[in-house]
């Protein structure tokens, strides 16, 4: 796993909600709140804060995606994430659309 660092760029990687944070033991689904909605695959995101746990994981504190549990934000599990600048050489890139030019009246009467 990658080390994030705050002011890094990042995407989500792993968008199921299911069991979105870095739990700890007291975990209860139903405290669980996003009050600025899900987590979205194709946005970029930036990292706030970083804590380092002891198991050698990281919990983020990403800008504008906040996740509450019994009304006090936690962090994400920093697995979920991925560097932008990692995925450079992962992400299929989309073929330019270039317009051929338009054929003259003349070209298509002749039939070249």
């Amino acid at each position: 796993m990658e080390n994030l660092a705050p002011n890094d760029r990042v995407v989500a990687v792993n968008t199921n909600l299911a069991q979105p944070v870095y739990p700890g033991k007291n975990y209860q689904p139903q405290l669980i709140s996003f009050p600025d909605g899900p987590l979205r695959r194709d946005r970029v995101y930036h990292v706030l804060s970083v804590e380092n746990r002891s198991d050698g994981g990281q919990a983020v504190f990403i800008t504008g995606t906040r996740v509450f549990l019994g009304g006090e934000e936690i962090p994400w599990d920093g697995s979920r994430f991925r560097k932008v600048d990692c995925l450079k050489g992962h992400v299929p890139l989309k073929k330019k659309f270039t317009a051929k030019p338009p054929r003259s009246r003349r070209d298509a009467e002749s039939g070249s």
